[in-house]
């Protein structure tokens, strides 16, 4: 299974944190020790007791533990070895798991730091959601899937512990990140925790499995050499880290949510978990335990509070849960001519299904056709487009159809891939059917690179007509066309906006700002509006790729990027014109507004060099800047950014890190 780990080199190490793995804390080995035992299935509550005793600190968090409320032991114990007699061996290990992990790792360390209180709540969290899922789903090793969900996130307090970037700096910068932190983490920290973390685990001599869910846990591993029960081992811990995060339980009080991998669903049947088991096995698990850990458990009020933040996020998020294709079906039983090129007039997914509506209504005769989207957090389809006797209607865009454990018409359909028609006999059908005033309804999915992204609807709600099982292998062929012109349109949309895009930075290329430039200046001359241009230069760049190589380089413009980003209003075009230089179309901005925007940059990477200090150590991260506004005798854009580009030479000449308007 090593092979399977892709960890960071040595040197790698050596460039995001400031002391080696000898000074960090004496976690490695009483862990790796403890980790050994448990794994060990002959190993006895003796080696247990022995180990932990050695530390009397530890020793007593385990005992007081262990003879809380939680347990309702009729008598006190006063030894680990009395303790295993009424708990059992396997609750005591992972009880003294904890607690080594939260008194060698969490606890020690410098006051400035990123909140440890969330990050201990989101281990124990995960921990308890992975042992209850593992024992839903029928996983053969429920503790190790506890050890693994306490684990999987210790990356972090190395990275806080000994990171060249300060940790809590980091946390501060990355609150307006919408991406995945991991990927922040990367880009400012050197490094993801999830990497970190399975680098060290390799080192210290844990587990090979639970190094590969320390790696694995934010990242797709389908590729993977893996025996099924080990692809399930990953997956339940990747569930329950979601979860958690739902739950209002993520490691820390507000950042973007984690995605969950497609590989969940492919190794766990999600219909046959009873979540609300799961969940309330958490809340009473991490209640006991909050007081002794010194956190404490949300209130209702707080706890709802979570839950509106966590379905805020949700609400922007499309996690496919359905990922298998529809078999071609090449049988036609009637002319469908209009339908099966109705898909393919347009580029815009709008106008696609709009016309596949139109399409469909009027080829096979049907009263109302829609469109129904899983929104898989909610676990229900929702309807999202619905035309009514050729006229588009919102009367149905507040139904939707409940995807509980329930079997029945909807579930087969999207397990099938194939058309199903809803008559109301499978349980939660006749439900549905009542809320849509309807006694049958056909539904047909439709996919998009091999993912079921969606069900066709269509029924008789004024005629009341039976629906013809003839009809099925037709409207499956457009289905099928459906899932083709939505997945080109897809397709088209990426290679657009590749082609208007930087590799590197996702900003517009120099070819597309040009172009916006070239616009807004014909806007600024003809309506006589205000107008400017902002040219920006890495100062020193050429020194970062010299002394830390080019990798580094690229991550300092992917930075810098970011900041011009978050800096600049929507109605700005921010572009990289070439190498390490960058510019910025303000439109409506007269000079003093366009100074005042050109030093808030400034102001911003000077923060960001410094939070980068010891990361790149004898290097300041600055930009020097000029700006242009456009007068009456500049006779078009190019002029405008020659004179933005002088005003830029002169700051270079004045002493960088500053700005200087022409």
């Amino acid at each position: 299974m090593d092979n399977t780990l892709s960890l960071p080199s040595d040197s790698d190490i050596k460039k995001v944190l400031k002391r080696d793995d000898k000074e960090l804390p004496g976690f490695a080995q009483v862990m790796a020790k403890m980790l050994t035992v448990c794994n060990d299935p002959n190993a006895s509550i003796g080696d247990v007791a022995k180990l932990v005793e050695t530390d009397p600190g530890i020793s007593t968090k385990v005992l007081a533990i262990v003879n809380s409320s939680f347990f309702r032991l009729r008598s006190r114990v006063s030894a680990i070895s009395e303790a295993v007699l009424f708990l059992g061996i396997d609750e005591i290990k992972k009880i003294c798991l904890g607690v080594i992990f939260f008194e060698k790792m969490v606890t020690p360390g410098p006051k400035k730091q990123f909140d440890r209180t969330f990050f201990w709540r989101h281990c124990l969290c995960v921990a308890s959601l992975s042992q209850a899922i593992a024992d839903e789903i029928g996983y053969p090793s429920p503790g190790d899937a506890y050890t693994a969900g306490l684990l999987h996130d210790f990356g972090k307090i190395v990275l806080d512990r000994s990171g060249r970037v300060n940790y809590a700096d980091f946390f501060k910068n990355a609150l307006g990140c919408t991406g995945p932190l991991i990927e922040a983490e990367r880009d400012v920290m050197g490094i993801g925790h999830d990497d970190l973390g399975a680098y060290y685990g390799h080192r210290w001599g844990f587990p090979e499995k639970l190094c590969l869910i320390v790696q694995y846990h934010h990242r797709r591993f389908s590729r993977l050499d893996l025996c099924r029960e080990d692809m399930q081992f990953i997956s339940i811990v990747c569930l329950a880290n979601f979860l958690a995060w739902t739950q209002g339980m993520g490691p820390v009080d507000v950042i973007s949510p984690p995605k969950l991998q497609p590989e969940v669903e492919e190794n766990i049947r999600l219909d046959r978990i009873d979540f609300e088991a799961v969940i309330q096995k958490m809340d009473k698990e991490i209640e006991n335990t909050a007081r002794f850990y010194e956190f404490e458990f949300p209130s209702p009020d707080k706890y709802r509070a979570n839950l509106l933040k966590a379905n805020l996020k949700l609400s922007s998020i499309n996690s496919g849960y359905f990922f298998s294709r529809e078999k071609e079906v090449h049988e036609k039983n009637r002319s469908t001519t209009a339908s099966i090129t109705a898909p393919h007039r347009s580029l815009e997914p709008k106008e696609i299904l709009s016309a596949t509506l139109k399409a469909i209504c009027q080829d096979f005769g049907f009263d109302r056709v829609y469109i129904l989207r899983a929104v898989p957090p909610l676990r229900r389809l929702q309807v999202v487009a619905c035309l009514k006797q050729d006229s588009f209607s919102d009367h149905l865009a507040s139904h939707y159809i409940s995807m509980d454990k329930t079997d029945n018409g909807f579930l087969r359909c999207l397990r099938n891939k194939a058309p199903v028609v809803i008559s109301g006999i499978l349980p939660g059908e006749k439900e549905v059917l009542e809320r849509f005033s309807v006694s049958q309804m056909l539904v047909v999915p439709f996919c998009s690179q091999d993912k079921v992204i969606g069900l066709l609807g269509m029924d008789h709600a004024v005629s009341g007509k039976k629906i013809e099982p003839g009809l099925f292998s037709s409207i499956a062929i457009v289905a099928n066309e459906l899932g083709l012109a939505l997945e080109n349109a897809s397709a088209y949309k990426k290679a657009k906006s590749a082609s208007l895009h930087d590799g590197l930075t996702g900003l517009l290329n120099r070819m597309a700002v040009d172009e916006l430039l070239k616009k807004s200046f014909l806007t600024a001359v003809s309506e006589n509006i205000p107008f400017s241009v902002a040219m920006i230069d890495v100062d020193h760049f050429k020194r970062f790729n010299d002394m830390f190589g080019h990798q580094a380089g690229d991550s300092v413009l992917r930075q810098i990027a970011k900041t011009l980003m978050k800096v600049s209003r929507p109605t700005d075009h921010v572009g990289r014109y070439g190498g390490e230089e960058f510019i910025v179309v303000l439109n409506d901005t007269g000079p003093a507004k366009a100074v005042v925007y050109a030093e808030r940059i400034r102001q911003e990477i000077e923060h960001l060099g410094h939070l980068l200090s010891d990361r790149f150590p004898g290097l300041g991260l600055t930009v020097s800047i000029g700006i242009s506004r456009f007068e009456n005798d500049i006779k078009n854009h190019d002029a405008l950014v020659s004179k933005a580009d002088k005003a830029l030479y002169r700051a270079k000449e004045a002493g960088r890190n500053r700005v200087v308007s022409g």
